[in-house]
């Protein structure tokens, strides 16, 4: 395990409302804060190979996907960064976000880079820095996290 680790949390950009109960992907307004996004992303990683990963929602694959493409990655869905599902018990949310956040902390490369959901994110940066903080939608949180503790380095809410 490397000293110091990085973890980029997107959450994912404006969804298609035509029926909310839908898988719904980017809307346009969606694709325009990604575009604007994407310089910022390209910046940031560009002298880094990190790993991308995705909950499975076609609005965070569409989210994250012009960046790892960008720059030369492909993009890996996984399950527990799902947001929190009909049926399942808080217990068991909260034990999923935990489980990834240990796959983060003791298996994932330098930089992880995931995209997730407006419930999932704010749990999962609280459970590692004890910040309490959303993230608007394009929104980027950079934590760090060194010789077992975490901070949070970046929080950029508007891309220009």
């Amino acid at each position: 395990m490397s000293s110091s680790k990085t973890l980029i949390i997107l959450r994912h950009a404006h969804r298609d409302l035509d029926e909310r109960t839908r898988d719904n992907g980017l809307s346009d307004k969606g694709r325009e804060q990604v575009k604007r996004m994407l310089s910022f992303a390209k910046r940031r990683l560009d002298e880094s190979s990190p790993v991308f990963l995705t909950s499975p929602k076609k609005r965070c694959v569409e989210t994250i996907s012009p960046v790892a493409k960008e720059l030369g990655h492909e993009v890996r869905v996984d399950e527990r960064l799902v947001e929190h599902l009909s049926g399942e018990s808080d217990k068991a949310y909260l034990a999923r976000i935990d489980e990834f956040l240990d796959f983060f902390k003791y298996e994932c490369p330098e930089v992880t880079v995931i995209c997730s959901h407006g419930d999932w994110i704010p749990v999962a940066i609280e459970r590692l820095t004890g910040a309490q903080s959303s993230l608007r939608k394009c929104g980027w949180a950079e934590i760090e996290y060194v010789a077992g503790s975490s901070y949070l380095k970046w929080l950029v809410q508007k891309h220009y």
